[in-house]
């Protein structure tokens, strides 16, 4: 009994005393997540789409950026996703797409059904997390929607220009 004892008091002296005061934010609704990214410096406009399911309008690096819900039942949800895109240009293609992703791992990117290059990050909401580590998921967000247009700008240089 006694080395059970000893061996809880040891188990409590590893406890970081900043771990244990760490924020919890819950992130499973849209309330939640609009919240964190308003003490983040971001717009956060919750908004429901034409199926009536909550979103986030927000925005980075000048571009706007949607976060998406699903599996919601009564605005608790399980999941969300990042979503941005850029209006569709002629030189936006399946090997464009696959040279980002194989570059990059936090945001994905597709072409779209409308032929724009869309990405995406998807979280999941399940449970509740730390303030720090969702407030870095948002700040992986902007970071690499920042390296998106860098990327696109990039491409779009390596293009032959037409002479006027």
């Amino acid at each position: 009994m006694r080395f059970l004892m000893s061996a809880a008091g040891a188990a409590l002296l590893l406890i970081d005393p900043a771990a244990a005061q760490e924020r919890i934010v819950d992130i499973s609704t849209p309330e939640g997540v609009a919240k964190v990214l308003l003490e983040e410096g971001y717009k956060a406009e919750i908004k429901k789409n034409d199926d009536g399911d909550p979103f986030i309008l927000s925005a980075a690096n000048g571009s706007s950026f949607t976060i998406e819900f699903y599996g919601c039942e009564k605005d608790v949800c399980t999941s969300a996703q990042f979503f941005a895109w850029y209006k569709k240009e002629p030189w936006y293609s399946v090997e464009l797409v696959n040279r980002w992703n194989a570059e990059k791992r936090f945001i994905k990117a597709a072409i779209d059904k409308d032929g724009d290059f869309a990405t995406y990050m998807d979280v999941t909401t399940l449970g509740k997390t730390t303030y720090a580590n969702f407030a870095d998921t948002i700040d992986w967000w902007s970071v690499m929607s920042g390296e998106v247009s860098k990327f696109l700008d990039e491409e779009d240089g390596k293009l032959p220009k037409k002479e006027s």
